[in-house]
């Protein structure tokens, strides 16, 4: 009996010795880990504190000494590490982890802080330090809670980022980029935006204006082709988006040029029935919008209402041919004038010689038309020079053109017409113009008649020989009795 009691206290001995070595071991691996941690938390160069439960701090690395300027003795031997982040003694954002008062994050931290979505038991922060550096500092706080192999809690880490240039960053890209929609707001230049999906991501005021949309009923949709067109089309932004300037002229024909100011940009200028009254014209600038790496962002349009321009180019058009037809114009008869039967005639000469058509001239003057003059007055001599004209006009082709030469003298010109042709036309005016009745004093009917010299253009002679045998031809037939037409090539 005795030597079963001997050897089972050896064995309780030799267990006592097993858990004593191998707690101590446990403790060594502790410390030897604890260490290991030390080295790693030390090292890192993301500012660093442990607490513990009892909200002590065992932990403050040398980044997180010259994040706060407080040395870790300090830190963890006064505890007094708060009143470098906050101007009154409040708990950090480990204080609030290692009681469990997630509830109270929010009051602490205000609508700056999130659940982590990649460690269990994780918060983030983001605030603003005023006591940190020369003029505070914007610091993204991450805590964490910690706990032992058996799931207690022992205590809490927290880390700090300082995103004070990224926050500034931040906060000079939104200031610049609300300045940009201000501006583009307040802009009276039509505009809008979109984005690589076609969608509108701006409208401003002055296209609701022209358009009548509202901004709230096209950002965010497809829909700004309902501004300009009846039907559902590409706007040139669109076109831009989708990188296919080839395809333009198919949707803008010729009506689009290449800016030569701004690289993929397009401009255009088109009539949109579709908007307001009676519709309007535009002219619009369509350039691609990219990012520093030249990643595709968008496309930005901005339109011009140039209608009243269009209108008075329009109108100036108009005004320029009324002109230019009073120019040639006789004021009187309404037919062409003499300056413009010199121009009219060289023209109708080069194209008979190039083509080598035939080309006559009648030279016409109304017989006796002094004393028709002297005896009934001006406003009556008025009345025979415009009757000629309208009988002129009624008796020559569409080709042919009339002229008052000057006077009582009459031309016209008859492109693609041989001299007998010419002759018959002649004819016919004169036999016209002899059916016209005159009653200048109301009592009796007053018969005026023409005489009418025909000559046939010779190729490649002279422009003023055609016009000296005309006009011989036209005295001729005076000659011989005067009311008749004479042709003679060889004169």
């Amino acid at each position: 009996m005795e030597e079963l009691k001997e050897k089972a206290d050896h064995q309780a001995i030799r267990k006592k010795k097993e858990v004593f070595v191998e707690r101590r071991k446990q403790r060594l691996d502790r410390r030897e880990d604890d260490q290991k941690m030390r080295i790693i938390l030390e090292g890192s160069p993301i500012p660093t504190f442990v607490i513990t439960k009892s909200h002590r701090i065992i932990y403050w690395n040398k980044a997180m000494e010259a994040l706060s300027g407080i040395n870790a003795e300090n830190a963890l031997v006064r505890g007094s590490a708060w009143n470098k982040f906050y101007s009154e003694k409040r708990p950090s954002l480990a204080d609030l982890l290692v009681n469990q008062q997630i509830d109270e994050i929010e009051k602490w931290y205000p609508g700056r802080w999130r659940k982590s979505d990649l460690i269990d038991e994780a918060y983030t922060v983001t605030d603003f330090f005023p006591g940190l550096g020369e003029r505070g500092k914007w610091l993204r706080c991450t805590a964490a809670v910690l706990r032992g192999h058996g799931g207690e809690l022992f205590g809490s880490i927290e880390t700090l980022e300082d995103i004070t240039d990224r926050k500034n960053a931040q906060d000079a890209l939104k200031k610049s980029e609300e300045f940009l929609m201000a501006v583009l707001e307040g802009s009276p230049i039509p505009t809008f935006v979109i984005g690589t999906d076609h969608k509108v991501l701006y409208w401003n005021k002055a296209l609701e204006e022209i358009s009548k949309i509202k901004a709230e009923t096209v950002v965010g949709t497809r829909n700004h082709w309902k501004a300009f067109y009846k039907e559902e089309r590409p706007c040139m932004a669109d076109i831009l988006v989708e990188e296919q300037i080839e395809e333009i002229p198919l949707w803008y024909a010729e009506n689009y040029t290449k800016s030569k100011l701004i690289e993929e940009a397009c401009e255009g200028t088109d009539f949109f029935p579709a908007m307001g009254e009676n519709g309007i014209w535009l002219r619009f600038t369509a350039a691609v919008l990219r990012d520093s790496d030249r990643m595709l962002l968008g496309a930005i349009e901005t339109l011009e209402d140039i209608t009243g321009r269009k209108l008075a180019e329009e109108a100036l058009r108009e005004n320029e041919k009324k002109y230019r037809t009073l120019s040639i114009t006789d004021g009187l008869t309404k037919l062409y004038n003499g300056r413009y039967f010199y121009q009219q005639l060289r023209t109708e000469i080069e194209r008979s010689n190039r083509y080598h058509h035939p080309l006559s001239i009648l030279f016409i003057d109304i017989d006796n038309f002094k004393n028709y003059n002297d005896t009934y007055g001006h406003l009556e001599g008025d009345e025979v020079l415009v009757r000629l004209g309208k009988v002129m006009s009624r008796c020559l082709r569409k080709a042919d053109l009339a002229f008052r030469f000057g006077g009582e003298e009459f031309t016209a010109i008859l492109p693609e017409t041989e001299g007998d042709d010419a002759t018959v036309l002649a004819e016919r005016i004169r036999k016209e113009f002899k059916r016209e009745h005159f009653n200048p004093q109301e009592t009796a009917i007053v018969k005026v008649t023409v005489s009418i010299g025909v000559a046939r253009y010779l190729f490649e002679e002279q422009f003023s020989s055609v016009l000296k045998r005309a006009d011989k031809n036209m005295y001729r037939a005076k000659e011989l009795g005067k009311d008749q037409v004479f042709f003679d090539e060889l004169i």
